[in-house]
């Protein structure tokens, strides 16, 4: 059993969970159609069809498994896409109970695998596609009974996706929340700004980054206790996430420490966005670091650049002196609380 387990983890090395989870339903189905050619039901049953299937599925399942790292989301639609129409066709050619079920055998894997992975656009659209397909299929088939075999088929597919694509989301949303403040985590964050990045990559635009720092934060603990630490936090996070824009991005990026991604903003239009999060009825003061995520960089870049900007303002307010680095500047007095 650690054998097989520690052979399963090898597989998966270094590949997302969509590109391998993909490539096994691929796998699992094509192999299910080899067998299905191998023992067919009935004497009557287009095993040769059936194989060929199989072999198709196979063939795609190694192709995900060495190229998926490049696929963007769109394209793991786009395959999930091609197996529905596939299992489509083979309902309405494998006109024989027995092809029709190992067809439709696909849809409800199909179904969990979009409701796991894609975002609810997408899983409405691959149940639609489904659903039409699979009753298009069966039309075309001339099997008897199909009305019972479609409203199995039809009330499987749309379960699983409205549940699961429920549940789903209720999970990555609280994955990526963090629970005191409601605005984005860390993790929530990334996800956000790479797709940010990738945009911006795609449209030219400029893309700034803000990390935000209170100020006497622990001074507040340990004066007032946590308690009242945790509520500075989520009355604060509720009062900024009202003053920026609606693109903008907002989340605690740990401890006292928030961070702010602005789309479409050079570094000088940070400073209107910014004085808008200042108000002087804040119940804690604030210091801001801006930097300009430049194009080709990790998110760890314009981040470091960031902090070293905002201890920067720190240390002016301590009368030091500190080299920063080229190309970014320290967010001035109207930039940082008083």
């Amino acid at each position: 059993m650690g054998a097989a387990r520690s052979f399963a983890d090898g597989l998966k090395a270094r590949r997302p969970a969509i590109v391998w989870s993909l490539s096994l339903l691929f796998l699992f189905k094509g192999f299910v159609g080899l067998l299905a050619a191998a023992y067919p039901i009935s004497p009557s049953e287009p095993a040769a069809m059936v194989g060929t299937v199989g072999a198709i599925g196979v063939l795609c399942a190694a192709v995900i498994w060495l190229v998926g790292w490049r696929i963007p989301l769109l394209g793991f639609e786009l395959i999930a896409a091609g197996g529905a129409i596939l299992a489509s066709w083979m309902v309405a050619h494998a006109n024989t109970h027995g092809g029709m079920m190992v067809a439709a055998f696909a849809y409800p894997w199909i179904a969990i695998y979009s409701a796991h992975f894609f975002p609810r656009r997408g899983v409405i659209l691959q149940g639609t596609l489904m659903s039409v397909g699979f009753s298009v299929g069966l039309l075309a088939s001339g099997l008897q009974d199909i009305v019972v075999y479609w409203t199995i088929v039809i009330a499987t597919i749309w379960s699983i996706c409205i549940v699961l694509c429920n549940l789903c989301e209720h999970m990555r949303l609280q994955a990526g929340t963090d629970h005191l403040t409601g605005l984005l985590n860390r993790g929530g964050f990334h996800t956000a700004a790479l797709r940010e990045r990738a945009l911006a990559d795609r449209t030219g635009s400029p893309l700034t980054l803000a990390v935000l720092d209170l100020d006497g934060f622990k001074q507040i603990n340990d004066r007032e206790g946590h308690a009242a630490g945790d509520r500075l936090l989520a009355e604060l996070g509720r009062a900024w996430r009202a003053r920026v824009r609606p693109g903008d991005i907002l989340a605690r990026h740990g401890g006292d420490e928030f961070v702010l991604l602005l789309p479409s903003t050079t570094r000088a239009g940070a400073e209107a966005v910014l004085e808008r999060l200042r108000d002087g009825e804040d119940p804690v003061g604030w210091s801001v670091g801006v930097s300009e995520w430049r194009s080709g960089e990790s998110l760890d870049a314009p981040l470091v650049r960031a902090d070293r900007y905002l201890y920067g303002v720190k240390s002016a307010r301590r009368g030091e002196a500190i080299a920063l680095p080229d190309g970014g500047y320290v967010a001035d007095a109207l930039l940082s609380s008083t």
